[in-house]
This record gives C-alpha cells, structure tokens and sequence, in this order.
C-alpha cells in the first residue's frame, strides 16, 4: 500500500469525497457544520464502503488522503479552494488512522476484510492472511480501534459534525473510562435469567458479542455451573496500541507520553476485568464468583497483568459504580497493583481455563461407556434415556480398556499374554474378550510383536473385517478397482453369511453414525418406538461403500445397487451413503427411485456441503426429467451451501449449469427458488425440523455435561447458523483432557 501512486491516491480520495458533503454549492444544509463551511464525515456511510471495499485499506489511505488534501488548500491564503474543509471529526480521524501505523511501510499490512457484527454494529477487520506478524496485527487492530473510536464518539456526542477536536478526544477518554456502564443494560438483553450450562454460556457469548468497545474484545471463558463460577482469560489492550495524543485539564490536547499511555491502557484494561465480571454476574443468577486473567501475548512471550477473582459480595462492597476506582477494585480482588497505584505489571497467572474446577474430566466419559440415565425434559431432546443410545463409537469399550492395557505391558510376552487376560478377565464383555483371544494367539503364533502400540492397535482394531478393509482401501486409492473390489467383498463375506449385523427378533437395529449430531437425529426422527439400535464396525460400513464404488465403476450396476442399499441401511444418516445409492440407482434407470433417495437425504442433513452435493445431484435429476425451473432452484440452493460454483468444479452437473439458466431465463429470486422446490416436494434443507432437534439437543447434552456429545452438536449448529453467539458457545468446550 505504501507504493500506491498518486493516481491510485485521486481515485480513492474521490471514492472517499463520495462519502461527503464537499461540494461549496450543496450549501449549509448538505454540509452540516456549525456554520456550513466544512464537510461531513458520514461514519456509517464509511463502515458500509468499507465492508463492500476489496481493499479497506486502501479506501482508507484514499480518505487520508483526501482530508489532507482539502485541509492543506485551505490553509494556503487566497488559493482557489474547490471543496469545503474537512471538519474536526475527519481530521481527527485520519489522524487517529495514521497514528494506528495506516501509512507506514514496514509491517506490510495483511489483507483484511471489514463486517459489522449485527449485535454491537462495531467494526471488525477479519485478517485474510494465514500468517500474519504480531506488529502487522497490532496495527490492524489500531487501525480498527480508530474506526470504532469514531463510531461510538458519534453516538456520544449529540453533534459530532459540529464538534471540534478537543471535544472529539474529551469524548473518546469519557468512552473509555465508562465502559463498565454498561454491562446492566448487555446483562438485560438475555432476557430471563441464565441457569444451566447452555444458557449461562449463551448469556456470556451473546454478552461479549454484544459489548460496545473502543478496543477489540478478545476473551475466552470457561464455566462450570454446578460449581457457580465462570471463569476469562481476556486480551489486555498494551501500551503500545493506545492512542497517542490525549486531552489534560489546562493543558488541552498534548501527546501521550509512554507512562501517560501506560496508566490509560492499565485504567482501560482494569476497567475490563470489572465488564467481564459484572456482566457475567448480572446475566447469570447461578454464579457466585468469576475469574478473570488478563494477558497480553506478544510474538515472543505470554504474560499475565491481574488475575483475580471477583464475587458478588465484593462487588457489593465496592457500591454501586465499581468502576470509579478500577485498579483499586483490582486490588481488592487480589490483584497486584504497582506502589503508585496507577499501572500493572506482570505477575503470576493464578488459575488456566484448563484447571480441573473449571472443567472436571468427568465431562468427556465416553458416552459409549456410561450407565447413566437422562431425567427432565433431556429424554426428549436427546431421544433416548440412557446416554449409551448416544454412542457412536462401536470400538470405544475396547480403545479404553486398551488404553489402561498398555500401561502393563512389556517386552515378554509371557508377561504380556497375562496383563491381557487379567484386563479381558476385569472387563467382562464378549466384545473384550474376543479382543483379548484375538491378541493372545498373534502373540503366540508370532504374527504380533511384543510391542506394546502394536498390541493396543490389534487389541482395538486387528479384527479381519477392519484388516482386509484397510487393504480394500488401498488398492482403490492405488486405482486397483478389482483387487479392492475382490478384498471389500472377502472382508465382507463371512459377516453377511452368518448375518452377523442382521435385524434380531428382538427389534436390534445394527447401525453406523459419522458422529453424536447424526445419532441425535436419528434417535429423534428415525428410530422406531422401542428400537434397540446396536453399533456396527465402521469397516462394515466402508467395505461395502468401497464394494458399490468398485462394482459401479466396472459396469457391475445390480451389485453395486446391493451393496450401496446395505450402506445406505446401515447408515441412515450418512449423506455419502444416500448419494451413492441415488447415483446407483440412477444408473440402474431408477430415476424417480434416486430422487426419492436424495430427498430423503434433503430432510434429515445438516452438514453444509453434503447438503449442497445432494442439490446439486437432484438439480441433474431434475434437469433430466425436463424440470428447468425445479433445476434451477436446486443448483442456486447447492450455491449457497458451497460458495462459488467453482468449489464444485468437476461435478457433472456443472457441465450443465449453463443450460439449465438460459432455459430458465435466468437467476430466480430466494422466496421464487424456494416456491419451486416445495412445489416439487423438495425439501428445503437443513429443515427447521432438524435445526430445531439440533438446538434442543445441544443444549440438554450441554446441561447434563455430556460435552463429547455437546460439542459435536454445537459444531454442527455453526455449520448451518453461523452465528457469532454459537460460535462463542462451541469456543467456551474445553478440550478433552489427557486419560
């Protein structure tokens, strides 16, 4: 940016004028000042060129410019000015910009990308760039920090436009020292009180998303209800970021010493602490104390400048603005303040969002593990009333049992062959103890090494069906369609022969799911009353995808069929499956057969991209029956899954995108697209019936702590809502701790 020329200079500074009232003729009324001799500097027409700019940075080096330009010609005596004066605000503005490093050369700026967050109507430059220097970064966030200073001084001030630079930078410290103010009003966009997990995490995400700041917002928390606290780990604001000028009482505006910049930037982020703890208090009744660690990360080192736990009865005791004195309360939290009581300066961090009262590890049993039994209303929303129905993960008693194994094993085998049987024997389950045989006669037989990761990988999955279905996997990756046809179908033969994964007497479904969001909707919109539903291998499933693929690519069209119904059984919820018996049956000359397969894959998905793989392929269905219109619709539904129809390059269906909108008559309208396709029984994915199972679910797996199950569902509810909130939920999931 530093080496736009002068040309690229004019066309941004006219792109900026736009943004303005600089013409002299529009008169007092379209300039706006005091007395219309200067522009007006229209903050939210600016956010919105920005957010629609390719380049923001350099629209605002464009702006710089301008101002520049205007204030420079009019302070030359009698020179011929063509436009009014910039007023104080968009001086002060581009100052501010320029300060924040707009114009520097080195860092090189990173691309960015500008969006207002809908809930505090702020500005966010989203950093493009996958790497990006710690200095770059501080200069966007400067840069973004000048942006909104300027946002919230227009709110603050009942006439900016005639508001001169003094009153602009008096404003913006006033914005800064008040920002605990408003925590109540955040706090009361909740709603009702927050009580469980969910709406706890809820009210604290929507509260972050929610704060009007001059500064980014970075924090991330942790909760744990049951013990009332909520704990933050918030990004400081360091000296260095603050602004550099600033107003003193009979002195007016000077330039901000290092120590002046350090005392405001320690006030402002003390002032935070309170925010975070305030806010998070009043929003949520079920808390008594909060934690707050705030920490500045630099390219080169991490420190902590306050940790402190702060409870309602302190905040009581600290009256009603808290805030007054915001290094004192600090202080009173257990922080430590330096001797002239005015700064901070690092110190020990005091507790991590990782420790054990934050996130007890009995969060992540396995739920394929657990005897517990759901109570309330969390049967329903989850669709069964024991956690085991939650599982999906069919080899999850022995990777545990596996996991302890290892810790006694060795390099004898004698030794090994005993810790083996002593853990089959503590188990009891045939599915052990079937691992167990299996590991004990490849130790014997030698074909097993007395290594102890090698025993613990037969131990979970050495069985035959996995083996050949590894090798079956191999062989297509290497293009060998009949050797991983031939393997798919051994490792498949003796299970299918005995119908060892055959439907029982006693109502057992035997069944595969990709994760706990696709077992939820199951449980709640598929599963029969009563059902019994067992897990098969993911082998199982794989070989007789491999088999369909194979069969399909030689020609063997009815085995392929077989195999992929039987896939398509096992995994009801897997949309790869669904889609490829669609694509089997279509070769078979099924096509009403694919279409009623796609459909059924329509109304139960939730994964953005296989939703828009399965418009694409009925938006060919449909384009083949003589259903321009239906076609249409589908292929727009399949773009706003996948973005640009170039991240879809290579389907077959592209090749015929551009028939289907000229026979159309071109691009239909949201609400017509979507009249079409109920109009052709085709749903509209994700349906409100799965967004709706997959909120409930979220938020009753998360209130009975089942986080495995949790965050599964949360993730998949970002996927279909992206929203900020929900995103500051998933973010709030601890990671699962070490066993």
């Amino acid at each position: 940016m530093a080496d736009m020329d002068e040309s690229g200079r004019g066309r941004l500074g006219r792109l900026f004028a736009a943004l303005v009232s600089t013409d002299p003729d529009d008169g007092a009324e379209a300039a706006g000042g005091a007395d219309g001799n200067t522009s007006v500097l229209d903050v939210d027409g600016l956010a919105d060129a920005l957010m629609a700019s390719p380049d923001p940075m350099a629209l605002l080096a464009g702006m710089v410019a301008d101002v520049r330009a205007r204030a420079e010609a009019t302070a030359l005596p009698g020179a011929d000015v063509p436009a009014l004066p910039p007023s104080a605000l968009e001086t002060h503005l581009a100052a501010r910009l320029v300060g924040a490093g707009l114009l520097e050369p080195e860092p090189e700026l990173p691309s960015v990308r500008v969006v207002r967050p809908r809930l505090s109507g702020l500005l966010y430059l989203r950093i493009e760039d996958e790497r990006v220097s710690y200095l770059a970064k501080l200069r966007v966030l400067g840069i973004e920090a000048a942006l909104n200073s300027a946002l919230l001084v227009t709110r603050a001030l009942e006439r900016p436009a005639d508001a001169t630079v003094e009153e602009l930078v008096r404003a913006e410290q006033r914005v800064a020292r008040s920002i605990v103010a408003q925590a109540g009003e955040v706090a009361g966009r909740v709603g009702a009180p927050a009580l469980g997990e969910w709406e706890v995490r809820h009210a604290i995400s929507l509260g972050i998303e929610s704060l009007r700041l001059p500064y980014r917002l970075t924090a991330r928390f942790r909760v744990n209800v049951a013990r009332g606290v909520a704990a933050f780990e918030v990004d400081l604001v360091p000296p260095s970021a603050w602004v550099d000028t600033a107003f003193v009482d009979g002195l007016g505006i000077v330039p901000a010493t290092a120590e002046m910049r350090r005392r405001a930037a320690s006030d402002y982020n003390a002032r935070l602490a309170l925010l975070l703890a305030e806010l998070a208090l009043d929003a949520c009744p079920q808390l008594s104390e909060v934690w707050v660690a705030g920490v500045v990360d630099t390219a080169t080192d991490h420190a902590c400048y306050y940790s402190v736990r702060i409870g309602r009865a302190l905040l009581e005791r600290l009256g009603p603005d808290p805030a007054a004195s915001p290094l004192a309360a600090l202080g009173a939290a257990g922080a430590e303040i330096d001797a002239d009581g005015v700064s901070l300066h690092p110190v020990r961090q005091g507790f991590t969002l990782d420790d054990e009262e934050l996130c007890p590890p009995q969060r992540y049993e396995p739920p394929e593990l657990s005897d517990r039994v759901l109570f309330g209303d969390r049967p329903r929303a989850l669709g069964c009333e024991r956690v085991l129905d939650l599982g999906v993960d069919e080899a999850a008693r022995r990777r545990a049992v596996a996991r302890e194994l290892t810790r006694d094993l060795g390099t004898s085998t004698a030794d090994n062959v005993a810790a083996i049987l002593e853990a089959a024997r503590r188990d009891g389950s045939p599915d052990v103890d079937e691992a167990a045989h299996r590991c004990l006669r490849g130790l014997i037989d030698g074909t097993l090494d007395d290594d102890p990761l090698a025993i613990e990988e037969a131990f979970v999955a050495g069985d035959d069906l996995t083996r050949l279905c590894a090798l079956a996997r191999g062989r297509l990756a290497a293009r060998d369609l009949d050797g991983a046809g031939r393997l798919a179908e051994e490792a498949l033969l003796p299970v299918d022969g005995l119908g060892t994964y055959e439907g029982g007497s006693d109502g057992t479904r035997w069944a595969s799911f990709d994760g706990y969001a696709d077992r939820v909707v199951y449980n709640r919109l598929v599963a029969r009353p009563g059902e019994r539903c067992a897990l098969v291998p993911s082998a199982y499933l794989e070989a007789h995808t491999i088999a369909a693929a194979c069969d399909l690519a030689r020609g063997r069209v009815e085995s392929a069929l077989a195999h992929a119904r039987r896939a398509a059984q096992v995994a009801p919820l897997s949309a790869q499956a669904g889609l490829n018996l669609a694509q089997c049956l279509e070769a078979a000359g099924d096509a009403e057969g694919a279409e009623g397969e796609i459909t059924r894959v329509l109304s139960l998905a939730h994964d953005p991209e296989s939703i828009g793989i399965a418009y694409l392929q009925m938006a060919q269905l449909q384009w083949q029956a003589g259903r321009v219109l239906a076609a249409q619709a589908c292929y727009q539904r399949a773009t706003r899954q996948l973005g640009a129809p170039a991240l879809v390059a290579g389907l077959a269906v592209v090749a015929l995108i551009g028939h289907v909108g000229a026979s159309s008559g071109g691009q239909l309208g949201p609400e017509q697209a979507d009249s079409v396709l109920v109009a052709a029984g085709i749903p509209l994915a994700p349906t409100e019936e799965v967004g709706a199972v997959l909120l409930e679910a979220a938020r009753a797996a998360t209130d009975a702590e089942l986080f495995c199950v949790a965050r599964d569902l949360t993730r998949a509810l970002c996927s279909l809502t992206r929203d900020d909130v929900t995103y500051g939920i998933l973010r709030s999931f601890e990671d699962e701790p070490d066993r």
